[in-house]
């Protein structure tokens, strides 16, 4: 019998346009074998999730396709569209991005799982929702009957997520494809689903395909690792062949955008990729990273081609550490000078007891008590999952939402009240960055005038041509220039919209920004720009931010300062440093277990906390975190809230657990 389950060779991916055919995949070559997990990764734009949808046949009618798609034997290529039907969801299954697309919302979780096995498994309705049921178990879902008889609104997006994963599974698929299914889950979420990910290969003998742009993500579940660029695999191999030999400088300059354990902006500024992805033409050739290559020489489109590096491990090129190059890498890994802090921080903002309930007759209880000062010229990082309170307290600071109790002080100014209440300084003082760019930005208003419009309105610089002057300034700030002046937002890539809402927000010149998820959605590529970008707009303005992510590795490179929230309160702060280092909270402590490791040597075993947050309609009794809690003394955890304790004057959790070292 053959080991390999799926051969793809020469595989080619055309579209056509109205500006002409380009190229979205180019002549892949690449073998799955029976139990085995291949992670594809890459940049946005590079042919990844195509790769998957040609698979599954599932290409738009624009689309044209050739090569071989060999899976069991047989080439799906040569398959009628009612002979695809019964090996989609059936043989090769696939979990999207986004559940909530993938998901009816106007139907039943078990009716839209029991569909799967009437449909392909030919089963009554008794022996669907058995199989549904079942299902849900797997994917380690409390109360599976319950969720059954939900609709997808009333539950978590980690849930819908392994919802979607227990749908994928219900036939047990020879080949399970998974299409970036934790990039907006929180890192604890993420981890449970990457370990069900791994346990359900081994039960149900299946073959992992596992796309993603995180080198952390791929290394929890794959073996082999396949990078994509501009539609082409430009090296594969083991995991650990490929981080600590990268032989592509793509592979090497991906690798080295991410942020990771010891990389801390004081002392290190990211690897950056100049450019973008840029479509190509079918009848370019050639080496297609050569435009943004820091290695490349004269000889590099007369070389190019795939070839072995070592055993197991090919690359299109191997010029990763090329010595007639200066390394660029290195030299931006040099230490930074950095504007000394005044000697007496002065405090910008302070929260005292705040409270957010929303609703009248079912209450939501938000945000339970926060207490919290922010020196000015400094980055607080926030941390926790979602519906922790995170976004809601950073939208209290902005004035988005009035806080149901407690007091906000900034610089001295009471602005517990909404933004309409507020004064126009302190407006043009305290401003956002969203998560997603393209939403909170006018789609009809071009760049020019998304971010003059706050500068008529704040400081009253009515003329157009100062107007003009200072956005250009503001523009070349941000790694862009003039000639996005008149652009409006669909022309641009997610990378230049968050750079565009960036410079709106700094454009008045305030002391406080809250950044709410600022690089959640974006590439690491992009990621480690707009990092990069923020940490130097900050050494110039000594601008304050407010900084919320899920993401524990950009948390840890921004901050100064660290605050963990869970259900609505704090469960530790202090200096980065005495937060990562050495957590003591057991919350700080599980997050920390789950982060992806870039360098697949340093793998943890995640602490995994069953059950979600505490129900947020119920007011909180004892501590919130004692019923997942790994490290729980007894009762007297469920019933008294715990107290503070201070290991110095920066550092402090609330815990039961008095002495950390038990």
């Amino acid at each position: 019998m053959n080991d390999n389950i799926l051969e793809i060779q020469n595989l080619n991916v055309q579209f056509k346009t109205f500006e002409g055919k380009f190229s979205a995949v180019r002549d892949v070559s690449l073998t799955l074998k029976r139990n085995e997990s291949i992670g594809i990764i890459g940049e946005s734009g590079c042919g990844k999730s195509t790769l998957a949808f040609s698979i599954m046949r599932y290409l738009a009618s624009n689309a044209e396709m050739d090569g071989v798609l060999n899976f069991n034997g047989k080439d799906l290529m040569e398959n009628t569209e009612s002979e695809m039907d019964k090996i989609r969801g059936n043989r090769i299954a696939m979990v999207f991005q986004n559940p909530s697309t993938s998901l009816n919302p106007s139907l039943t979780i078990g009716f839209q799982l029991d569909e799967v096995g009437i449909m392909h498994q030919k089963l009554s309705k008794k022996d669907a929702r058995k199989a549904s049921i079942a299902a849900l178990e797997l994917m380690n879902i409390g109360d599976p009957k319950g969720t059954a008889k939900r609709y997808p609104h009333q539950i978590s997006g980690g849930i819908q997520q392994r919802i979607c994963i227990a749908m994928a599974i219900l036939c047990k698929p020879d080949v399970m494809i998974l299409d970036e299914p934790t990039t907006a889950l929180d890192v604890t979420t993420e981890a449970v689903i990457l370990d069900s990910i791994k346990d359900l290969k081994d039960k149900l003998d299946m073959s992992l395909i596992y796309i993603s742009h995180d080198m952390g993500v791929i290394n929890k579940v794959s073996e082999q690792i396949v990078v994509m660029y501009n539609g082409e695999v430009v090296e594969q191999g083991p995991k650990t062949k490929i981080f600590e030999n990268p032989s592509h400088p793509y592979t090497r300059a991906l690798i080295n955008c991410m942020p990771r354990g010891g990389v801390v902006k004081e002392n290190t500024k990211l690897n950056t990729i100049k450019g973008y992805v840029r479509r190509r033409g079918i009848i370019e050739s050639g080496c297609p990273y050569v435009d943004r290559c820091d290695a490349r020489n004269d000889t590099c489109e007369a070389k190019y081609g795939m070839r072995m590096i070592e055993e197991s491990h090919t690359a299109a090129c191997d010029r990763a550490y090329a010595e007639d190059i200066e390394d660029t890498i290195i030299k931006k890994r040099k230490p930074r000078v950095r504007i000394e802090q005044p000697k007496e921080l002065h405090t910008v903002l302070e929260l005292e007891d705040l409270h957010k309930v929303y609703g009248s007759r079912r209450k939501i209880y938000a945000v339970n008590g926060v207490d919290v000062a922010v020196n000015g010229g400094t980055v607080i990082g926030i941390v926790g999952e979602s519906g922790c309170g995170k976004s809601t307290t950073g939208h209290m600071v902005a004035g988005l939402h009035k806080p149901t109790k407690g007091k906000m002080i900034f610089n001295d100014t009471d602005i517990t009240s909404g933004w309409r209440k507020r004064s126009p300084e302190t407006l043009k003082d305290i401003q956002l960055i969203f998560q997603n760019p393209g939403r909170s930005l006018n789609p009809s208003h071009t760049v020019e005038q998304i971010i003059g419009r706050p500068m008529q309105r704040l400081l009253h610089i009515n003329s157009k041509e100062e107007r003009r002057k200072k956005i250009i300034s503001m523009l070349h700030k941000v790694d862009l220039g003039g000639e996005y002046l008149a652009k409006k937002p669909n022309q641009l890539s997610g990378g230049e919209q968050q750079r565009v809402a960036i410079a709106r927000a700094l454009s008045i010149s305030p002391k406080l920004i809250v950044c709410d998820e600022p690089t959640s959605a974006l590439d690491v590529s992009v990621q480690a720009s707009v990092l990069n970008l923020l940490n130097d707009l900050q050494h110039d303005s000594e601008v304050t931010y407010f900084f919320i992510s899920h993401d524990l590795n950009v948390v840890n490179y921004i901050s100064d300062t660290i605050m963990v929230m869970y259900a609505g309160k704090i469960c530790e702060y202090g200096k980065r440093d005495e937060v990562m280092s050495k957590p003591f909270h057991p919350y700080t402590e599980a997050l920390l277990s789950a982060m992806p490791e870039v360098d697949p040597t340093k793998q943890k075993d995640p602490i995994r906390l069953e059950g979600g947050l505490p129900d947020p309609a119920k007011k909180p009794k004892g501590c919130p975190f004692a019923g997942r809690c790994h490290k729980q003394v007894g009762k007297i955890c469920e019933e008294q809230y715990p107290p503070m304790v201070k290991f110095s004057d920066t550092h402090y959790y609330n815990c039961h657990i008095a002495n950390p070292e038990m």
